[in-house]
């Protein structure tokens, strides 16, 4: 014990020497074994503690510059104070900071010191591609580096990777952000000597205060023996692993990140030119805490949930909004920038207002899209847990500290998912479900000004995760159990009408028409395991697509179990949307079924009156706007948002 104690006596010195003042603290270990500070006595709230002189004990880059050579001067403030720190480290008791050097550890376990054997207690997770990119990124600024500098600073004389890695684990566990200190420009980071010792705790008072002297540090009220801490700010436990070297269980500031990805999507440029009056881009980082779904995230999900009609209803509305306010010849520059700006803050509040739910079909093809994407997300991470060994060591301990935090996030907002999907499907199907509003495109414009008029029985204010949350808590079915749900309640699919049609007119016209369809097997009568190769998939799919369009128009002229929801489609004709080709099949759809239909049943199916070339191109229409398609436990059921008639009582 007798160099440590000697060594924290030169600190103590030195700092004393410097005029530091820290009377009221002690230096120990605490009882992990790390370096930490102690109140040696009492000491009060918001009572200065520590005090550290700007000059000569704080580094910054511009003191790191003066002690290098010519050909350091041209990097960054952070590599200059890199290469800083290992020309001090080399040059031991003849460097100045030695004291304060000779007190931090010659290795600092954050994730890029982690070896193979620590990364693989990563895998399936975040953290695990953002230290490899971490690691390969500063294995290059090393080798960059010592092309510009290695004409006067060697590798043989001491300037290595294993050095340089050390000095930039230094800055990433220590230093200090400049503009904080009211010193530096965004990104600038300082090292200060003694208060980077005291150990971080989240949520914790602590105050910073910049003086003509230095920098004074004061915070919450300790006892003598008390350990005395500072607070980073909120960190997770992937900044706090990757930058610091340790994780905290059950951290607060916790999260998941997440990306939404557009790229393969058809409708990509409308649907970013959407997003963008919102701030969101492909670039945008969602970030999911415990209990916490953010709101862009679902709104950016809205947008990747789109069909065409909806799309095209909503990047119209967008440019409606930005049409407004025309250009004056006389304004001035300042009063032109100043009406685009209001412009753009008028589109965005109408977008953020619209977009808090768009219909019922969105809705529920948003829910299962980030049910897949969380599924997918938490399967990533539960296959690798699996695999793992036992920890062997601090770093994988904090790996799985990590791990656990990742999956208790991702189940918390899978939980609130679920609960929006559960209320979702028990207002769809609720006689206080406006369904000409709640399921319609364009039900919210009238005369071209919008309703205000809420689109779900309650209010906005109600959808929020506390209330989500609450319902999950409330709902013992799972999401897969909701899913199947939604498919009978709310999901009219070709396999359904043919099962519960089979015995009536309708069913036995259709088995006319599609004899080869498989009834009361799954749709298409394709096998489980079957694969279909393309022009089959597509056959398969146009002649679900007819079966839909069959009965939609038969259930308009005899309505069972559809009533409230066909009663709101008739108001709505969305055949215009539908290209020309698309028509010249419809009309080829209506004249292929004629003689099949009117054979069973010519009252029941009248070409002439019911099921003409305009009706057909109706629930064509329909059928485009509302199709819906559910993931569950593998598969993917397609249909046409339909809620069902409550049953009576209910």
């Amino acid at each position: 014990m007798d160099a440590p104690l000697s060594k924290q006596k030169r600190f103590v010195d030195w700092l004393t020497q410097h005029s530091a003042s820290f009377q009221k603290l002690q230096f120990r270990e605490d009882n992990e074994g790390c370096g930490s500070v102690y109140a040696s006595t009492d000491i009060a709230e918001d009572e200065v503690f520590l005090t550290i002189p700007f000059s000569p004990l704080v580094l910054t880059d511009g003191l790191a510059r003066k002690a290098l050579p010519d050909s350091a001067q041209s990097l960054d403030g952070r590599t200059a104070l890199t290469l800083f720190l290992m020309q001090q480290r080399l040059l031991k008791e003849n460097a100045f900071f030695q004291p304060y050097l000779d007190m931090v550890p010659d290795k600092i376990h954050t994730a890029l010191e982690f070896d193979d054997q620590d990364l693989e207690h990563l895998r399936g997770t975040n953290a695990y591609l953002t230290v490899k990119e971490l690691q390969q990124k500063l294995r290059q600024k090393f080798n960059d580096t010592m092309r510009i500098v290695g004409g006067e600073l060697k590798e043989q004389d001491g300037y290595t990777w294993e050095k340089f890695l050390w000095a930039e684990t230094v800055l990433s566990s220590r230093a200090f952000p400049a503009h904080l200190f009211g010193g530096g420009v965004e990104g600038e980071i300082v090292l200060i000597p003694l208060a980077d010792t005291l150990n971080h705790k989240s949520r914790h008072k602590a105050t910073w205060i910049k003086t003509q002297q230095g920098l004074e540090m004061s915070g919450a009220a300790a006892s003598k023996g008390d350990q005395l801490f500072n607070n980073y700010g909120p960190k997770s436990n992937e900044e706090l692993l990757t930058g610091y070297g340790f994780c905290i269980e059950d951290n607060k500031d916790d999260m998941v990140t997440l990306k939404t990805n557009f790229s393969r999507d058809p409708d990509q440029e409308r649907k970013s030119a959407i997003l963008k009056q919102l701030g969101i881009t492909d670039e945008t980082i969602h970030y999911l805490q415990m209990d916490s779904v953010p709101e862009l995230l679902l709104v950016a999900m809205r947008v990747m949930a789109m069909n065409p009609a909806e799309t095209g209803y909503y990047f119209d509305l967008m440019e409606q909004q930005e049409q407004d306010g025309t250009e004056n010849e006389e304004e001035t520059l300042k009063g032109r920038e100043q009406r685009l700006q209001d412009r753009n803050r008028r589109t965005a509040l109408v977008l953020t207002k619209e977009l808090q739910f768009i219909g019922l079909r969105n809705e529920f093809a948003m829910l299962d899209l980030i049910d897949m994407l969380l599924s997918t997300k938490a399967r990533g991470i539960l296959e690798w847990d699996a695999q793992l060994s036992a920890p062997q060591n601090q770093a994988q301990e904090f790996a799985q500290i990590y791990r656990r935090g990742q999956r208790e996030i991702l189940k918390s907002c899978a939980d609130i998912i679920r609960g929006m999907f559960s209320v979702l499907l028990e207002e769809s199907q609720s006689s206080n479900m406006n369904m000409e509003r709640a399921a319609f495109i364009g039900s919210n414009v009238q005369q071209g000004a919008l309703v205000q008029a809420e689109r779900r029985p309650k209010s906005s204010d109600t959808y929020c995760d506390a209330y989500f949350k609450v319902k999950a808590h409330d709902e013992a079915r799972s999401m897969s159990e909701l899913k199947q749900e939604a498919i009978q309640q709310v999901l009219l699919t070709a396999s359904s009408i043919m099962n519960e049609q089979r015995e009536g007119v309708f069913g036995e016209a259709l088995m006319s028409a599609f004899p080869g369809h498989g009834w009361g097997e799954k749709d298409g009568g394709v096998e489980e395991d079957e694969e279909l190769d393309e022009e089959t998939e597509m056959a398969v799919q146009m002649e679900q697509d007819a079966i839909l369009t069959c009965f939609l128009i038969f259930e308009s002229r005899y309505p069972e179990h559809f009533k409230r929801f066909i009663t709101a489609a008739k108001k709505f004709d969305y055949s215009s949307q539908l290209d020309e080709d698309m028509r010249d099949d419809v009309q080829d759809l209506h004249q292929s079924l004629q003689d099949t239909l009117e054979a069973t049943d010519p009252e029941k199916f009248d070409f002439q009156s019911t099921f003409t070339a305009k009706a057909f191109l109706w629930a064509t229409g329909l059928l485009e706007t509302l199709s819906l398609s559910l993931h569950i436990d593998g598969d993917l059921v397609s249909g046409i948002l339909a809620p069902r008639d409550a049953a009576p009582g209910s």
